[in-house]
């Protein structure tokens, strides 16, 4: 009965009760309604050449037949959401490690590729990230950020939920990958379509497609990522303001990369073990030699560039070519002194930011101090960077000169209306 007593905490009573006759609603005896779900969802994507990632519970794909793995040849990626839909939270970490290796090993009988996981309720411990390192994925995306885009229609319902997930705000921390203990975390974005459809009051029923559009926006402004929580079953509810938020991401220049999160984590593992050659040829002019990775964008702010280059923002230029030649007063690097805080460095290496060590204040164009540096100082900084009308070389955080990404993701927490009830008895 726990699974049961986990959903009332999250949800509510009511709610809880609510979503159980939805539920019913959207499933059947068979798994033939979530297959017109997805594949309904399949030619939504397909419109907009672009996929999707579905963390799904291993026990429910143990049941099905063939449902799930014909979707993998349209650009479809399917991840771990646990061995079964229960609170990993509290669960041992020697539990973990079981329900993940066997996860692993079905949906590979099943000839489908697992390279990420999601905790079921977004709930997790401080062991889980270890256990998911352990048993060989590459990413995660269980942790969560809200997003103040409601402007009123906040409910107890969806703050309780909010805590129920520790989500944090994502006015305060970066909407980004970060590397940790060997994998990518890629954070969740609520509200998601369970919060809008459920748990979210909108006075005007038009300004229900309003908070993912500001999501794209802010993302897209920062240079963020967007991670749309939009589970396959309400496809047929939220499919028209799928379709406003992909023909807006497919229409900004510079462009939004649409990715699944496999595709996320690895460029982000890739472009984060770039070292580029420095060299400085003569006093003021450098020469920078990068070993290109497919789709590696390189900008450059407020410098003299003496080689190919083409315009991308009002304040960047793409340089194009292996080397790239240009002139600068100061080095246009970040510099941080020997003092700093190893995270400082970690975490501007991951976000594109080329790093140097410097004694002196007066080598390079920005030079930063941070004895300490936690995650709550990481937005502030960003801002602050983005901000500097001051000589920079960068590279771009997203492949393809994009500015932003989106990522479309929802969990399939069961295929029928018998997976459901078998949460009851962990199975």
């Amino acid at each position: 009965m726990k699974p049961i007593l986990i959903a009332i905490q999250g949800k509510g009573l009511q709610n809880a009760l609510r979503r159980f006759w939805s539920i019913a609603s959207r499933y059947g005896l068979t798994a033939r309604k979530m297959d017109q779900a997805l594949a309904r969802y399949r030619n939504v994507l397909a419109k907009y050449s672009c996929g999707a990632s579905f963390p799904i519970t291993a026990a429910a794909l143990a049941r099905s037949k063939g449902v799930i793995e014909k979707y993998q040849t349209h650009n479809i990626e399917f991840a771990v959401h646990g061995f079964y839909h229960i609170d990993h939270s509290i669960m041992a970490f020697s539990q973990q490690i079981s329900d993940f290796t066997k996860a692993r090993q079905l949906f590979g009988n099943r000839g489908i590729i697992s390279s990420g996981f999601r905790s079921p309720y977004l709930r997790f411990h401080k062991n889980t990230l270890d256990a998911v390192s352990k048993t060989g994925f590459i990413y995660d995306s269980s942790s969560s950020l809200s997003w103040d885009v409601l402007n009123g229609a906040e409910t107890p319902s969806y703050q309780r939920v909010l805590e129920f997930f520790n989500s944090q705000s994502a006015e305060l921390f970066p909407a980004l990958p970060r590397i940790e203990n060997g994998i990518v975390e890629i954070p969740y974005c609520l509200p998601d379509d369970e919060s809008l459809i459920e748990r979210l009051n909108f006075e005007n029923k038009n300004d229900f497609t309003l908070p993912w559009i500001k999501i794209l926006d802010i993302t897209y402004n920062e240079g963020e990522l967007f991670t749309l929580g939009l589970h396959p079953e309400r496809i047929y509810h939220c499919e028209e303001i799928l379709h406003q938020v992909l023909d807006r991401a497919t229409n900004l220049n510079p462009k939004v990369w649409i990715a699944r999160m496999d595709e996320i984590a690895q460029w982000w593992l890739q472009r984060s073990q770039l070292k580029p050659l420095i060299l400085s040829t003569k006093p003021g002019e450098y020469s920078i030699k990068v070993q290109r990775i497919q789709g590696l964008t390189v900008l450059c702010r407020n410098v003299d560039l003496l080689t190919p280059f083409k315009k991308w923002d009002e304040n960047y230029r793409v340089a194009q070519g292996n080397t790239i030649l240009l002139r600068s007063s100061l080095r246009p690097f970040i510099g941080i002194s020997p003092e700093s805080d190893p995270a400082l460095e970690s975490f501007l290496h991951q976000t594109g930011y080329i790093v140097e060590t410097t004694p002196t204040p007066h080598s390079h164009s920005i030079v930063l101090d941070y004895p300490t540096f936690s995650r709550e100082q990481e937005k502030p900084l960003l801002r602050q960077l983005e901000s500097l009308d001051k000589p920079l070389v960068r590279f771009g955080r997203w492949p393809n000169e994009s500015k932003s990404a989106l990522s479309i993701t929802g969990d399939i927490d069961a295929l029928t209306i018998w997976d459901y009830l078998l949460r009851i008895w962990r199975k």
